[in-house]
């Protein structure tokens, strides 16, 4: 319980609000970088590999810490699309960002947290006593390997035996569905979900005017490929610097657009999370 009112503290504002005496056995996040949010499909980081970036991160947050790569006592790494090279772009990118093979990884998928999962299990780890400093992060890549690529498996799948178990079946089902399922349960309105969206993005416009997010955002030099008219493919050099789904939008914009997974549904493109090319982030964990 006292963890959960320390929590709850973080999440609320309280002036008075104080933290535990320090102990040696502290785990402590030392510091905490991601890559830009930008759209799948059509982003600048379409183009851009999970291998690339995961790398660029890691060198990311060695150049800003003084992080000793042979100090890394673990690297824990959550995808929930596990796509890339020979399915595990997370280890292929440790090696490229220059850590040695002597330190171990894993990649973990709990949905829709895993990139969470990796931090706890870091910290855990920590805690226990079986590492003294750990890498925890998550990547996500929607423009090469998506939802759609899941569920063209069911080929694959022991669909007659599924069909017959109602929480495996459960496990096919789309978020976008899971999030009308919600809403019917709980009696989310779409009112509700459209005036959490707005403030939501309201948030996000204010905070990136005001350049809060920069200290967090690792830019990268990336080769975005265009396709002309023509159906030539011309290629060019941008510097990525800035999340790019971020919108101005209103409460009366929001409320005109249709529902997207289901009629007469609450979730709409406005309310919903963003479609994701890559996002890679990295906290280092230290006790």
């Amino acid at each position: 319980m006292q963890r959960l009112e320390l929590i709850r503290g973080h999440l609320k504002e309280n002036k008075t609000a104080s933290l535990p005496p320090k102990s040696p056995d502290d785990v402590v996040i030392c510091a905490a970088i991601r890559t830009p949010l930008t759209r799948a499909r059509r982003g600048p980081l379409k183009d851009t590999p999970g291998e690339i970036l995961t790398a660029h991160v890691i060198k990311a947050i060695q150049e800003k810490t003084g992080l000793k790569y042979e100090d890394l006592g673990d690297i824990t790494f959550g995808n929930v699309l596990q796509g890339g090279s020979a399915n595990f772009p997370t280890r292929i990118g440790q090696f490229l960002a220059g850590v040695p093979y002597t330190v171990p990884l894993v990649t973990i998928n709990r949905l829709c947290s895993s990139g969470l999962e990796a931090c706890a299990q870091i910290a855990s780890k920590i805690k226990a006593g079986m590492i003294d400093v750990g890498l925890a992060g998550g990547h996500e890549n929607m423009t090469q390997f998506t939802m759609n690529d899941l569920l063209s498996r069911k080929d694959f799948m022991a669909m007659d035996v599924i069909e017959k178990n109602e929480n495996a079946k459960n496990c096919l089902l789309s978020m976008g569905i899971t999030s009308e399922l919600v809403a019917e349960r709980y009696g989310v309105s779409r009112e509700a979900c459209d005036k959490f969206a707005f403030e939501s993005q309201r948030k996000a416009v204010e905070a990136q005017k005001k350049g809060l997010f920069k200290e967090e955002i690792v830019p990268i030099k990336v080769t975005v490929k265009e396709k002309q008219k023509d159906g030539t493919i011309k290629t060019k050099e941008v510097l990525v610097e800035h999340d790019d789904g971020i919108r101005e939008t209103t409460m009366e914009t929001l409320s005109k657009l249709p529902p997207a997974f289901k009629k007469n549904g609450i979730s709409t493109a406005g309310n919903s999370s963003q479609v994701l090319h890559l996002y890679c982030i990295f906290t280092l964990i230290d006790n």
